[in-house]
């Protein structure tokens, strides 16, 4: 019987799948390396629940525009040349996926995985979780018409859950946001889609889960993971021994090592990406907008205008690279005119999660039936944070609502990696 949880990461994932747990009747602790929750790429990051933008980062064609974009150090993709063994790996394996066959399935994944999401951010609110959200949709903005038809068919799959991505000309866009240029040709409109600031939502599921009784251990990084008979009986954090029934490993870009230190290595990688926030709000926005051929994510929160975007491989440290927050800046001016800034804004990173098919990895590690994973999410941490946290929980409970989810679950198991 399980009744105790030990959850390393407490970023979103981790801090979702905690809120669950202990909902469940679990005791719960929530071990992490930093200093406060959710530090990493949690909180940094664009804040969309996009269903409609759930696709693998492998992607047809990839494999052209990364070279073409590794001449330009502001490029959307930009893959860092690496000695290091498991880079180069992990970077030839995502290459493989980079095809129409498994893009497809990646994208069929998980737009099963995305049928509940929004009613899952919906409970969140029944439930007392306080965070900031925002049901205005999102505008994808292009500035040809080949690079609207082009997203359109890719996101077609995921009509059939009623998210939907009606095409507009350049004119009916500027209808719908005022506020970009003349040079925007064509466009989708998502009425679904919505927006969150994460930091609102990870400090707003950390207090729902302390109100749950949640046990937190801040700068206590994992050194060690201890066995006995096959499963896991404790973690080794800063120093002191964590007993539990079950572990999930939810550090986000670091899942990787811990999976190995509990005997089944996981090809997780950091993709860095960049973003800033212009606090004086110099463009007011109606939606959330993706500038779509330079990949870069505009969210008007309640205090600010947050900017993100690019993927950079073969980074693993917080260092900033100006050439992509002027690239970042750059696309918002070309297709915002209205941006300006007054106030010089901070940049930031965030790593998040990678594997080389470009779904998360989420159940049981092999060999270790009591140690789950929940990770890899690319850049759809917050968009399938509470669906990941349901598919723990259901592991764990079993019943009737874990065939269902076993299903759908059954694309993104850790052992297609073994």
């Amino acid at each position: 019987m399980t009744d105790s949880a030990v959850i390393v990461g407490a970023g979103v994932i981790g801090l979702a799948t905690a809120y669950r747990l202990a909902s469940d009747g679990l005791q719960v602790t929530v071990v992490d390396a930093a200093a406060e929750s959710g530090s990493g790429a949690s909180i940094h990051n664009a804040g969309w629940i996009v269903p409609i933008m759930s696709a693998p980062v492998p992607a047809p064609g990839m494999l052209g525009k990364a070279i073409r974009w590794m001449l330009k150090k502001d490029s959307p993709l930009y893959v860092r040349p690496s000695p290091n063994p498991e880079h180069v790996r992990f970077m030839l394996a995502m290459l493989r996926h980079c095809n129409p066959k498994d893009f497809h399935h990646g994208v069929e994944a998980l737009t099963s995985l995305n049928e509940r999401t929004t009613s899952l951010f919906d409970a969140y609110e029944q439930e007392s979780v306080r965070f900031e959200q925002h049901r205005t949709g999102q505008l994808l903005a292009f500035q040809t018409m080949e690079g609207m038809r082009e997203y359109q068919a890719a996101t077609a799959p995921v009509e059939r859950i009623g998210h939907t991505a009606v095409p507009l000309s350049g004119d009916e866009v500027r209808d719908l946001e005022p506020a970009l240029g003349p040079q925007v040709r064509s466009g989708l409109h998502c009425a679904k889609e919505r927006h969150v600031d994460p930091v609102s939502l990870v400090r707003g599921l950390e207090a729902r889960c302390q109100e749950l009784g949640v046990r937190f251990r801040h700068n206590s990084r994992v050194s060690d993971i201890r066995s006995r008979g096959g499963a896991a009986t404790s973690i080794l954090a800063g120093g002191e021994e964590v007993h539990g029934d079950l572990f999930i490993l939810a550090a986000g870009a670091h899942t990787g090592r811990l999976a190995r230190l509990a005997g089944c290595p996981l090809p997780i990688q950091p993709g860095k990406g960049y973003g800033f926030d212009d606090i004086t709000n110099s463009v007011k926005l109606r939606h959330s907008v993706y500038l779509g051929e330079a990949k870069v994510a505009v969210t008007p929160l309640s205090d600010r205008l947050r900017l993100a975007g690019t993927m950079e491989f073969g980074s693993s440290d917080a260092t900033i690279d100006p050439h992509r927050v002027r690239g970042i800046a750059r696309a918002a001016r070309d297709f915002l005119p209205g941006f300006a800034p007054t106030q010089q804004p901070r940049a930031w990173t965030g790593h998040r999660p990678m594997t080389p098919d470009g779904l998360p990895a989420i159940g049981p590690l092999p060999g270790k039936d009591n140690v789950l994973v929940a990770s890899g999410h690319s850049m759809l941490g917050v968009t399938l944070a509470p669906i990941t946290a349901d598919i723990i929980s259901a592991t764990v409970k079993g019943g009737g609502h874990a065939a269902e989810l076993a299903t759908t679950a059954h694309a993104f198991a850790p052992r297609r990696f073994t």
